[in-house]
């Protein structure tokens, strides 16, 4: 690590509370000892995450918009680790400071107590009906927009289980056959999203848990239409009719699946 940190042609993904920079820089003199690790780039250059004060950084939700998957899953990489590296300087066992080890990827209290870096598994579904698909809206999301449900998986929960769970507790809509499709790092601050295909079987959808402002169905030439006009999420517009998540985002893939089974 040390010889890592010292080579010249080391880089660094600045992160932060406020998001990231989108180009990797090279590491200033006295930021060494706390550089994360995050492995080596193509042509053998180490590369490492960092947090630096006074630098204007992009919100990693502007970024996920912008950037190619391989560069945003390395900037994900960089917050996710970056994130719990902050909120671990301190023993959760017995309160006394942590030092970074086994190149920033573990942190030890001076009583030998080891805290690695955690992942909050997140559960998110598109329920489908035939020809017409369930999606839940914020109340902070502009008018129109619309997405997959999502949520927790609770301690010793079967995926299937939050699945289900979660459906009923958002919308009171039962379901069955779930099943499996892909899976996104989800940085905010450390998750794991992890995305299912579910099938109706019974109930009317209505907002449940106040964490929805509407759920409803919506039919497939209503997505069509939606998915083939502009897809952007972030910071867009209100719009009249369905606004879709952006092509970047889990939840457009679970809808595009959809989509392409009918």
């Amino acid at each position: 690590m040390s010889a890592a940190r010292a080579d010249p042609a080391a880089r660094a993904i600045v992160v932060g509370r406020a998001g990231a920079l989108a180009e990797p820089v090279a590491l200033e003199d006295g930021e060494h000892d706390d550089a994360i690790f995050l492995g080596v780039q193509e042509g053998g250059a180490p590369l490492f995450a960092v947090e630096r004060e006074g630098v204007e950084l992009k919100g990693l939700r502007d970024l996920a918009v912008s950037l190619p998957a391989a560069q945003l899953g390395a900037v994900a990489y960089a917050s996710g680790v970056a994130n719990w590296a902050r909120a671990t300087r301190f023993c959760g066992i017995c309160g006394t400071a942590t030092r970074a080890g086994e190149g920033g990827h573990v942190r030890i209290c001076e009583n030998g107590h080891h805290h690695h870096p955690r992942t909050d598994p997140v559960v998110i579904m598109l329920v489908g009906d035939g020809d017409r698909v369930l999606m839940g809206r914020q109340a902070s999301w502009p008018a129109g927009r619309y997405s997959a449900l999502a949520g927790f998986v609770e301690p010793g929960e079967p995926l299937e289980a939050a699945v289900a769970r979660e459906i009923a507790e958002e919308s009171g809509i039962r379901v069955r056959d779930v099943r499996y499709v892909a899976s996104q790092p989800w940085p905010f601050p450390v998750s794991l999203m992890l995305g299912f295909h579910a099938t109706y079987e019974s109930g009317e959808p209505h907002a449940l848990d106040g964490e929805l402002e509407d759920v409803r169905w919506f039919t497939r030439d209503e997505v069509t239409t939606a998915a083939s006009g502009d897809d952007t999420w972030i910071d867009g517009p209100d719009v009249d009719g369905l606004l879709l998540p952006p092509a970047t985002a889990i939840a457009r893939l679970l809808i595009d699946r959809w989509l392409a089974e009918g």
